[in-house]
């Protein structure tokens, strides 16, 4: 109970009234099962992943298709808008990472865990052939406009890395032979997502128009929308092997988005971009009739307080791994 209660104050104590707090209620535990046995598995955990997404560019593209229509011949209408992140860069995103690692490292210790090196869970069969990496360093090649980021002094494992960078981890979880293969330690995953842009698109084949807008839309996403490459905000607790899975599981995902109340970004920003056709009615005698293409490309920047960006991303982590952490000391 004490440690249940050293969890929770952190928690308290990190608190910002004015902000939306992630809670119990807005998370979920889908994916748990058999969660009482952790009371028998051993106090050692290996962090086999520990990911942050932040989304640093929203694009859209909106277009219609020129010809006739109703006696009138219409161009190509062709819109496109990138908003770039403006305020923050990599410094700042490494800087929340090794900041929300650290203090869920420390946690994790005051729960009484030893943590499993990278060196030591290196040595096992199920890790030998796998691609080791060091935490600390930028990855834009995981989802397109976003960066996945790793603590300093942290290493991990990935199944392969392609030559543009991305990492692959294979098609099923390695959970469970890893933890048998650790003397059933207790395997964490623990990935989250930002996002900071909504891209709404319009087009219209008959008044031959499109548009593209964009607004703010800062928040912790339940999920990394890439369809090649989704990725839950999430963070799992698994140990021991029961056939192919694990012998039991305590995960906390989030039930959906967590928007920040904060003035982030300035309320009210909004960007569009739009053409509308050149169009001409056609003559009886013409054969043959030039339309000008309105085409358009744009490229924004959306400027955040840089400040309270790196504070609300940084309380709504804490929180949300604070929940996780509850729920594991509710069973050991």
């Amino acid at each position: 109970m004490k440690k249940i209660i050293l969890i929770l104050l952190v928690a308290i104590f990190s608190i910002d009234l004015n902000a939306q707090q992630i809670t119990e209620k807005e998370v979920s535990k889908s994916g748990s099962f058999k969660t009482g046995k952790f009371k028998k598995a051993p106090k050692k955990i290996y962090i086999n992943s520990f990911n942050i997404y932040f989304q640093v560019f929203g694009s859209a593209r909106a277009g219609t298709s020129g010809g006739e229509m109703l006696g009138t011949l219409k161009g190509n209408t062709n819109v496109a808008m990138g908003v770039f992140l403006d305020g923050v860069d990599n410094a700042d995103f490494q800087e929340i990472t090794n900041k929300v690692y650290d203090r869920y490292v420390k946690n994790l210790k005051e729960l009484g865990y030893e943590i499993i090196t990278a060196d030591e869970a290196g040595k096992t069969e199920e890790l030998k052939d796998w691609v080791r990496k060091e935490g600390g360093n930028i990855n834009a090649a995981q989802s397109v406009g976003f960066v996945k980021v790793t603590p300093n002094n942290y290493a991990y494992y990935v199944k392969r890395e392609t030559n543009k960078g991305k990492e692959k981890s294979g098609f099923f979880a390695n959970t469970a032979a890893l933890s048998k293969e650790l003397d059933d330690a207790v395997i964490a995953d623990v990935n989250m997502t930002f996002y900071f842009v909504q891209m709404k698109t319009f087009d219209n084949e008959f008044i031959g128009y499109s548009q593209v807008t964009g607004k703010p839309n800062f928040h912790l996403a339940r999920l990394l929308g890439d369809v090649n490459n989704q990725v839950l905000s999430s963070a799992n607790y698994a140990f021991g092997k029961n056939l192919t899975a694990s012998e039991a599981a305590i995960n906390t995902t989030i039930k959906k988005g967590v928007w920040s109340n904060e003035e982030v970004f300035e309320k009210g920003l909004k960007f569009k971009e739009s053409a509308a056709a050149a169009s001409k009615s056609i003559p009886n005698y013409a054969s043959v009739i030039f339309v000008n293409n309105a085409n358009m490309s744009a490229s924004h920047y959306m400027p955040c307080n840089p400040e309270l960006y790196k504070k609300e991303t940084e309380r709504m982590i804490n929180e949300f791994l604070d929940v996780s952490l509850s729920r594991l000391a509710e069973k050991i």
